[in-house]
């Protein structure tokens, strides 16, 4: 019997179902003792994209962050620039999807965060209509377990403008 959560719904691969753009819905880590955080606030935005030649890109970032005084985006003072960078999270690079363990690797080609680049890092896949969740193995952080979710809603694709 398939149900909407099935690895393959009515034949359809994860590797075509993943496909596209999706929003954040929430990004929230829950600890061993059912503690549910918000890393990046439960405010949090984001984007993430699956392209059809196997590039994927995601961009997470805290909702309300505090702006430049500047408008040079390579002027910042070093708090905003902390700040900024504190609040945000971001990397790219190929993808390839494990059908079998319903999972997608992304391959850290560049990121935000310099001691990812080069990883390969796992994310359970599942699907829920329009809605995709991804989630990692459990990480230990000094004495707490966390495992993290990210939910995201596919959005409705919309034709490419061209400038006037």
């Amino acid at each position: 019997m398939s149900t909407d959560t099935d690895t393959d719904i009515d034949g359809v691969s994860i590797a075509q179902r993943i496909l596209g753009a999706w929003e954040l819905v929430e990004y929230s880590t829950t600890s061993d003792t059912g503690k549910v955080d918000y890393p990046l606030g439960p405010e949090a935005r984001g984007l993430i994209i699956y392209s059809a030649d196997g590039y994927m890109s995601a961009q997470i970032m805290r909702s309300g962050r505090t702006l430049y005084r500047t408008r040079n985006v390579h002027s910042g003072e070093m708090g905003e620039r902390s700040e900024a960078a504190g609040g945000y999270l971001a990397y790219s690079g190929p993808y390839r999807v494990d059908e079998d363990n319903s999972a997608v690797w992304h391959e850290m080609a560049v990121s935000l965060y310099p001691n990812w680049i080069g990883d390969d890092q796992k994310r359970y896949v599942r699907f829920e209509g329009d809605v995709m969740t991804l989630s990692s193995d459990p990480l230990v952080f000094r004495t707490t377990t966390l495992s993290p979710a990210l939910v995201w809603r596919r959005i409705t694709p919309r034709a490419v403008r061209t400038a006037p």
